[in-house]
């Protein structure tokens, strides 16, 4: 994204792994979402990544300081997340930085200056 939204917008308070690639996501207002990360992760190869296909590896994830973070090192921003998931679905950084300006547009916020 150009630069992140609100910071206080979206929080994640919890994660807690599923099955496969999927987790559930708590958000500081309240709202809980199921998503996907396979698109993602299965998208990119590399010492973060390659570990996570396996579930034992996976499912050790945690947040911390209101991001997912996996045991690799690998993290997502909640802010992210929550377009996502808001959006049901992984997308790529062009269709996330789309979402991130819909959001801030809908939402009258200043957070997507270029």
């Amino acid at each position: 994204m150009r630069n992140s939204l609100n910071k206080s917008a979206f929080r994640l308070i919890s994660a807690s792994y599923i099955d496969g690639f999927m987790v559930h996501l708590e958000f500081q207002d309240g709202k809980e979402f199921d998503l996907d990360l396979g698109k993602d992760l299965n998208s990119i190869r590399g010492p973060l990544v390659d570990p996570l296909k396996d579930k034992d590896v996976l499912s050790k994830l945690r947040v911390e300081y209101g991001a997912l973070v996996f045991p690799t090192g690998l993290d997502y921003g909640a802010d992210v997340l929550r377009l996502w998931c808001e959006n049901g679905t992984v997308a790529d950084q062009k269709q996330t930085d789309k979402l991130a300006e819909q959001y801030c547009l809908q939402n009258s916020q200043s957070c997507c200056a270029a």
